[in-house]
């Protein structure tokens, strides 16, 4: 491979990681329903011209009947894997450090197996159920320091995110089987388009002009970054990613953004580190790349 993108793939894993970053200094200006509106309107405004151009180019040559089909599945898309994940991440912002919400994220990629199994007839081979199994031994692991037998602001923030995860391996596991014919650049801008025309009149049926006026400029700047190249910005990157290289390629920056966002998280927030921490990250990657069969594929790449 190339080595500019490896660099790319950290430079993408950098823009995740410094995802959760933003969402914690914007949160608790924004309140999480506002930010997770005004993120996903300022990544679609960010991708309309990306929209746009393959509207035009793969969307409208195609008879009414997949438009129609399209639209439909992009809808569903939007609302599963943006609009309804980036509130819970965004309620979760309110009391959650992101190094710990990245470190939880990285468990998309069991959920997506997990779900293909139950949902989506997908098959699970044995070192993948045992995945499974080691990745939410890590996620209980990871929070010990967090988890109350109360259903305090904590427990609900981990639930959030978790729950923003699993919808996260439920959407990817419909798109594929729905969108996989639909040009990836299209299912990323349209269905951050979509989200863009769901949230848009929440936020402004929610708020006024003053309150608008009254966020400070630091909680502002967060927000754009958060929308535009967290979200607009790197989705161009992942897809571009995704036809330079190889999807399995593109989805390993699941494994480099909890560094990131741990680091960023202690560095700008003076967020705490646990040792329970490391030891649950490290369970939870272990079990991603047991159960996406990445431990397979380096054995072979070793081999050859």
């Amino acid at each position: 491979m190339n080595p500019k993108y490896y660099i790319e793939l950290l430079l993408l894993a950098s823009i995740w990681g410094a995802s959760f970053l933003f969402m914690r200094i914007a949160s608790p200006e924004f309140g999480a329903l506002n930010m997770a509106a005004l993120r996903v309107f300022i990544a679609g405004l960010t991708l309309l011209p990306v929209f746009i151009y393959v509207t035009k180019k793969s969307l409208l040559p195609l008879p009414k009947k997949d438009q129609v089909n399209i639209w439909k599945n992009l809808i569903l898309v939007s609302v599963g894997n943006s609009v309804i994940p980036f509130m819970l991440f965004a309620y979760a912002a309110l009391s959650l450090e992101a190094g710990l919400a990245s470190i939880v994220n990285a468990t998309t990629p069991l959920w997506g197996a997990f779900f293909g199994v139950l949902l989506f007839n997908a098959v699970l081979i044995r070192s993948g159920w045992f995945g499974l199994l080691i990745g939410f031994i890590g996620v209980i692991v990871l929070t010990l320091h967090k988890l109350s037998f109360s259903l305090d602001n904590d427990v609900l923030a981990i639930l959030a995110v978790v729950s923003a995860t699993c919808l996260y391996g439920i959407a990817s596991n419909y798109s594929k089987k729905h969108l996989n014919h639909v040009p990836s650049l299209l299912v990323a801008s349209g269905t951050m388009f979509v989200g863009s025309i769901i949230v848009l009149p929440i936020f402004f049926i929610n708020n006024n002009l003053e309150f608008i006026l009254s966020v400070n400029s630091t909680a502002w700047m967060a927000i754009i970054a958060l929308g535009a190249i967290c979200t607009g910005f790197a989705y161009i990157l992942f897809y571009r990613l995704i036809e330079c290289t190889s999807p399995t390629i593109a989805m390993s920056v699941t494994y480099l953004i909890p560094i990131f966002g741990v680091c960023f998280g202690s560095l700008f927030l003076n967020e705490p580190l646990y040792l329970n921490m490391l030891f649950g990250g490290v369970l939870i990657l272990v079990g991603v790349m047991l159960t996406t069969g990445l431990h397979l594929r380096l054995k072979k790449f070793k081999q050859q």
